[in-house]
């Protein structure tokens, strides 16, 4: 049979409820050597805690749901490895969920979370107007929005500063001689496709020659990125010399449509992308990107998630980290000393 709080609570010589309060940490309650003289019994006797049945007293079990929107994209696994990683650090396991696009499903999703009793969510989504953040509100669960930038200041959010990352190309480009730069935008109901949308405007045309080039994904994938990528294509030589775009997948695409086109990178064309994912070192050209801090995201984001945890409800707060731009060799001086 298992070995249950009434037998470490007989081989200690205390009662159960003392057991529990030793193991537990309560502050106060029991002496630091009584409580190391209890570890070290149920340790012997093999003792696992019955974490349903604590479920069942806090209404709330030691597992963190990490919503992340597309499981395929390699940005996220360092993401969640690095939140994982500080979750388990205290004592908090993980559970990780992709959401449905659908609007219903989604709030359905969080519904479900609920009520299976998870302490609370890391959202990686980062869709606005998005109908899982109004089910979180509705059910006053402890949230916390990891790389979103949509500005709800409703819950409290690690994010990436936007506004400089596409500053730091932006005079990367212009330093090499680019005038003409087109951009591959993320999708605009995503939080950080548009602000890095707007930013690029902002920032890329006042010392720009004529409109800036912009086609939209639909998608942060490799696949919208070469459809994109193929319709700037599709204004001609001498549209534009540089491209942007919003994360390294859409770039990926805009290299593929670039070979496509016979179009030499970076000789005839520069590329820029942004995050920094995995393996963006080793494609040809080597990817020119911006490096976001991704350990130090889910280190902030757990730790922030778990002060909310404990503390029940905090005033929501915003930690923005700074990037910084990688060079490597998909960019080069304009064509033509432009």
């Amino acid at each position: 049979m298992p070995v249950t709080i009434n037998d470490v609570a007989a081989a200690a010589g205390v009662n159960p409820a003392t057991v529990s309060r030793a193991l537990r940490g309560v502050a106060g309650k029991v002496s630091a050597a009584k409580r190391a003289e209890i570890e070290a019994i149920a340790r012997k006797l093999g003792y696992t805690p019955n974490v349903v049945a604590a479920s069942l007293r806090t209404k709330r079990t030691n597992i963190a749901a990490i919503v992340v929107p597309d499981l395929a994209n390699p940005m996220f696994a360092p993401l969640v490895k690095a939140l994982e990683q500080e979750l388990r650090r205290h004592d908090m396991l993980a559970l990780i969920t992709q959401p449905s696009e659908d609007r219903r499903e989604r709030a359905e999703l969080i519904r479900a979370l609920v009520m299976h009793q998870v302490s609370g969510l890391l959202i990686l989504a980062a869709e606005q107007d998005d109908a899982m953040l109004e089910m979180a509100m509705q059910q006053k669960i402890p949230t916390v929005l990891v790389n979103r930038g949509s500005g709800d200041r409703r819950f409290s959010s690690v994010v990436n500063d936007d506004h400089e990352s596409v500053r730091l190309v932006v005079e990367h480009l212009h330093a090499l001689g680019h005038r003409r730069i087109a951009h591959i935008a993320g999708p605009a109901f995503l939080s950080t496709g548009l602000a890095r949308r707007k930013a690029f405007e902002e920032l890329a045309q006042p010392s720009c020659d004529g409109v800036l080039p912009i086609a939209e994904a639909q998608a942060f994938t490799r696949e919208e990125g070469l459809r994109a990528g193929l319709q700037l294509l599709d204004l001609g030589p001498g549209a534009f010399t540089a491209v942007f775009a919003s994360n390294d997948l859409l770039a990926l695409g805009m290299l593929d449509a670039a070979r496509e086109r016979g179009v030499a990178v970076p000789q005839e064309l520069s590329v820029v992308g942004h995050n920094d994912m995995p393996f963006v070192d080793i494609v040809q050209p080597p990817l020119t990107t911006v490096h976001m801090p991704i350990a130090e995201m889910g280190r902030q984001a757990a730790q922030m998630f778990m002060e909310h945890v404990r503390e029940g409800a905090m005033p929501a707060t915003t930690r923005i980290l700074q990037t910084t731009l990688v060079v490597r060799q998909s960019t080069a001086k304009a064509p033509g000393g432009l």
